[in-house]
């Protein structure tokens, strides 16, 4: 219902002469004018600029797909992280940096993670970025005999000392009814292994994708694959220092509340991971998809990881002439759960 009140205010105002006119036509455009100046004064506010908080991270160049979500993504912007990626061929390398002070955080797997766990009593496992059993295979030449795993008896072997593909050499020997002793194993630089076998220097290598998807290119039919899932699950921890906690406490909960982000988007959107895989790793397509099929990403801390250390710790220990007479570390002292509690509580799976 019209309000009467208003309607008394306008009629005198339309009663009076026609020199009242103009004036009102002149106050209601000045009103406008400044009205219009409000709006846009509005319309452009002055944002500050937030300034990201500077992260260095050593990671390893096999496929640590929610690192690279992450970074791609703009999941460690939205936490207001700038992550700055150094890419090591090998974990111990990225760990070795980032106990020099080089880096935040490091990537790396079980044999490292063993070797410097009795050395940096400030080392700290965080979480399981991700895990597979079917991370490290090996390559024969068949116009060296190689046809399989039978015939590695008597053939000389590449691979790098101590590290995971060390292991998983041993490990899928002694599946096979065969030891060290039977073979020839060559110890090299991991950027030495393709070279190796291609010349015929070496007739197998021991090693992970991106180096076996390369020999395969290189020696097309002749190359024989070998590999054995189930036999040795490989976790990819995400590590720090406790210096890093100490002075920078909420660093850690938001990379890895971005890496949670990441594992969400690999999940929801198996395409555009495909995509960013295939641009991160050697193969083929369907070589890249079967790799990414055996992954399991997921953040978390559970028994089966310290289980896996403790076996690796046991055969690092042999390959040093140990035996099996030293006990392993104690491995849940280098963990500090808190960061994952804070982000994914049910990921902490540790039995006590």
């Amino acid at each position: 219902m019209p309000d009467s009140r208003w309607k008394k205010r306008e009629e005198p105002a339309i009663a009076e002469g026609r020199g009242s006119g103009p004036r009102l036509v002149f106050l209601l455009a000045a009103l406008s004018l400044l009205l219009l100046g409000g709006c846009k004064r509005q319309e452009a506010p002055k944002v500050a600029t937030v300034a990201l908080e500077p992260v260095a991270l050593c990671r390893g160049t096999n496929l640590q797909l929610p690192l690279m979500v992450a970074e791609t993504q703009g999941f460690f912007a939205g936490q207001g992280l700038s992550v700055s990626v150094r890419e090591f061929t090998l974990g111990r390398d990225s760990l070795e940096a980032m106990l020099k002070g080089e880096c935040d955080f490091a990537t790396a797997g079980e044999p490292p993670v063993v070797e410097y766990a009795g050395q940096r009593e400030d080392l700290r496992i965080l979480a399981s970025l991700q895990s597979t059993d079917n991370m490290v295979r090996i390559l024969g030449r068949a116009d060296r005999g190689i046809g399989a795993p039978m015939d590695l008896r008597g053939k000389r072997i590449g691979t790098v000392k101590g590290t995971n593909a060390h292991y998983f050499l041993d490990l899928f020997l002694e599946k096979h009814e065969l030891s060290p002793g039977d073979v020839t194993i060559v110890f090299m630089k991991s950027d030495g292994l393709l070279a190796a076998l291609t010349s015929g220097q070496v007739d197998a290598i021991s090693m992970t994708h991106n180096v076996i998807a390369q020999a395969r290119q290189a020696l097309q039919d002749q190359a024989v694959l070998m590999e054995s899932r189930g036999l040795y699950r490989n976790y990819v921890m995400l590590l720090t220092t406790t210096g890093l906690l100490e002075k920078r406490p909420g660093v850690t909960a938001r990379f890895l509340r971005a890496v949670d982000q990441a594992e969400e988007f690999i999940g929801q959107h198996p395409a555009e991971t495909l995509a960013l895989a295939l641009s991160g790793q050697k193969g083929t397509p369907a070589e890249v998809k079967q790799l990414l099929e055996s992954y399991r990403y997921q953040l978390t801390l559970e028994h089966a990881l310290l289980m896996g250390l403790e076996d690796t710790a046991r055969w690092t220990m042999q390959q040093g002439g140990d035996g099996q007479g030293g006990p392993a570390p104690n491995f849940l002292k280098l963990i500090d759960s808190g960061p994952l509690r804070a982000v994914r509580p049910d990921g902490v799976r540790l039995e006590k």
